[in-house]
């Protein structure tokens, strides 16, 4: 990773993204949340000073789903870049088994689990971070190994926007994953997720019982702080932004959010 302003700590990690940008709607099915800034070769270059201004990691890597807007190539030589052939699409409608986004993640994770890092970490191209190791931070906090954002007021059981996975589950994490038989528009990444961290959830997905909105919710129940813990800091796609705070992190702003992030930044 070039350009980052402080010392790398102790704790090596590599950050990985995913990447989708144009100009006309491919997906009329999804609901597109934000301003349409965050969907921009603009607000790449926030994204990345936020993690070159916050973070010390090993490596950045960032899956682009073959868009056909792309941000600068200054910019994107301060990262991995790697193209994939075809756009997979939203989760709600996409081409094959696994959405573009769920494919961003497979592959900037396998690429962090061959690079001998100590924590994988995701950050999602519409996500901005907040504070100075923040990602050091939560993994100081972390006790399961595995930590994602809290889904508290939320549909979804966990938030996927930035979350952090120890080296030494990666692989079990990621051959759980890529277990699930279910497409991401039959069962949603997030319960993906879930699924992903106890091979006993991935057999009961596959014998179709995630099907059932009771089970679902007692397996969240059993599984948060045995398998699983969520970050200790907010906020991901709830409101509000606690701009005051030390640790924060965001996803779907609006172009005032967005602003108000810049402006912070800046003084």
């Amino acid at each position: 990773m070039k350009n980052i302003s402080h010392a790398a700590g102790n704790i090596r990690y590599v950050i990985g993204s995913g990447w989708w940008s144009s100009d006309t709607n491919v997906n009329p099915k999804r609901k597109n949340l934000g301003d349409p800034v965050i969907r921009s070769v603009e607000f790449f270059n926030h994204w990345l000073s936020a993690i070159q201004r916050f973070t010390s990691p090993q490596e950045v890597i960032v899956v682009d789903s073959n868009a056909p807007n792309k941000p600068a190539p200054d910019k994107r030589s301060q990262v991995q870049w790697v193209s994939l052939p075809f756009n997979a699409k939203h989760a709600t409608d996409h081409i094959g088994r696994w959405s573009g986004w769920t494919r961003s993640v497979i592959v900037s994770a396998s690429y962090a689990m061959a690079s001998d890092c100590d924590y994988f970490v995701y950050v999602e191209q519409d996500c901005l971070i907040n504070g100075t190791d923040v990602i050091e931070h939560c993994i100081e906090n972390m006790r399961a190994g595995i930590a994602f954002g809290s889904g508290e007021g939320t549909p979804q059981p966990l938030q996927q926007s930035f979350f952090i996975i120890r080296s030494d589950l990666l692989p079990g994490f990621l051959s759980n994953l890529c277990a699930i038989r279910e497409r991401d528009c039959d069962l949603s990444p997030e319960w993906k997720f879930l699924c992903a961290v106890w091979w006993p959830f991935v057999v009961a997905a596959n014998l179709g019982l995630f099907r059932w909105r009771y089970f679902r919710k007692k397996c969240v129940k059993f599984s948060k702080g045995r398998w699983f813990d969520f970050l200790p800091i907010g906020v991901g796609r709830t409101r509000p932004i606690p701009f005051n705070e030390e640790f924060f992190y965001f996803q779907h702003g609006t172009r005032g959010e967005v602003e108000q992030f810049i402006q912070e930044q800046e003084k």
